[in-house]
């Protein structure tokens, strides 16, 4: 059973690829060579197949044509400008800290200190729902919502030692 492919590796391979790259009359020679070098040292072997390889090898010892006329570049339409939207806020983490932690390792000041930064109702209500705290969905004012919060967490602190013992 005959071969279909070469396996091709150093200056062989390197003289394929520029070859193969040469042969595309739409490729401009500066650009050519510079893909073919790109190409070169980004590639260790290739497998082709052997009757690409076999019309490469003819085509390499023949001469391209010097009075081939140059070949058009395809018109590029270029897209109006896309308008960015500013980067917005970063997205609200509710576990960016442990209420839990903070009551037990720093107090209740603490605790309604790192509340206090927090200054939509939204997000007071996504830290009760993401850390297990029940406080009623319908307070919407911050001020009874953090007092809310906090009364809570302390509520979970006392049932997880009553828990412990």
């Amino acid at each position: 059973m005959a071969r279909t492919t070469k396996q091709l590796s150093g200056a062989g391979k390197d003289k394929f690829l520029r070859g193969i790259i040469a042969s595309e009359p739409a490729i401009p020679a500066a650009a050519a060579e510079a893909l073919a070098e790109t190409m070169c040292d980004a590639i260790a072997d290739v497998r082709v197949r052997r009757d690409a390889w076999e019309a490469g090898k003819k085509t390499s010892t023949a001469k391209p044509a010097s009075g081939a006329a140059p070949v058009a570049q395809p018109a590029v339409a270029t897209e109006p400008a896309v308008e960015t939207a500013p980067p917005s806020a970063p997205a609200f983490d509710p576990f960016a800290f442990s209420a839990l932690a903070v009551l037990t390792k720093k107090g209740r000041a603490a605790l309604a200190t790192q509340l206090a930064a927090i200054d939509t109702a939204d997000h007071l209500h996504a830290i009760a729902a993401a850390q297990h705290l029940t406080v009623d969905a319908a307070l919407k004012d911050l001020a009874p919502l953090r007092e809310a919060l906090v009364a809570a967490t302390e509520a979970r602190l006392a049932e997880r030692r009553a828990a412990a013992s």
